[in-house]
């Protein structure tokens, strides 16, 4: 079965659960989803623990009795001894969060560009773009990315307003370093070449970029 396919059904699976098993189970998915087992068994082993935790609820039996009290310990044993990802997953990771942004961004000068060609105003505003522009888009998504995957993975393990034992150290590096960016980006965006790019240049840069996300990062 394709990942997608059963990222499908994991996903119908957890409509049947109840609210405090859903929650518990998002956790167990976080945990696998950012380890380094390889992405194919990730998905098989949620898929056989959200079956499992299925039976154990038609039987009134919740997460926690069935899997244990934290979410992440329950596949320990499992990460440590299944196949571990190619070192340059997580490159590819950080690549897929890059491109993804600056596609969006193509694609949003283009609407607007083309909008305003259309509607007979000045499309400068979306054609011009500073190339420290193109590097704080980059490394900015990556950034808040990881913020918020800490913040999700913190949440508390029941429906209620929480937080569990959170990496503040952690926390207070991102936002460090994206202040430090916004601060740079105010400072050095003059500083860098400007380049022009036409409404039309930056729809098929945002064409190229979907493509690539389908067929380079989101193959099965």
């Amino acid at each position: 079965m394709k990942v997608k396919a059963m990222m499908k059904e994991n996903n119908a699976l957890r409509e049947q659960m109840t609210p405090f098993n859903r929650s518990y189970f998002e956790d167990m998915i976080l945990a696998m989803r950012a380890s380094r087992v390889e992405r194919v068994r990730a998905e098989e082993l949620l898929l056989e623990a959200a079956r499992l935790l299925l039976q154990g609820q038609s039987k009134g039996r919740n997460a926690k009795q069935i899997f244990g009290e934290s979410p992440e310990e329950y596949f320990k044993d499992i990460m440590d001894s299944v196949p571990a990802r190619p070192e340059r997953s997580k490159l590819n990771y950080y690549l897929m969060i890059a491109w993804t942004a600056l596609t969006l961004m193509f694609s949003v000068l283009a609407v607007g560009g083309l909008i305003a060609k259309w509607s007979g105003s000045s499309a400068d505003l979306f054609s011009k773009i500073s190339v420290f522009t193109l590097i704080l888009v980059g490394f900015g998504s990556i950034v808040l990315m990881e913020l918020l995957v800490r913040w999700m993975s913190s949440l508390s393990e029941n429906d209620a307003p929480g937080f569990r034992t959170f990496n503040i150290k952690a926390l207070g590096i991102y936002i460090a370093i994206a202040v430090v960016v916004i601060f740079a980006g105010a400072l050095l965006d003059n500083l860098f070449p400007v380049i022009t790019v036409s409404p039309w240049v930056s729809l098929a840069l945002g064409a190229a970029g979907g493509l690539g996300l389908k067929f380079i990062f989101l193959r099965s």
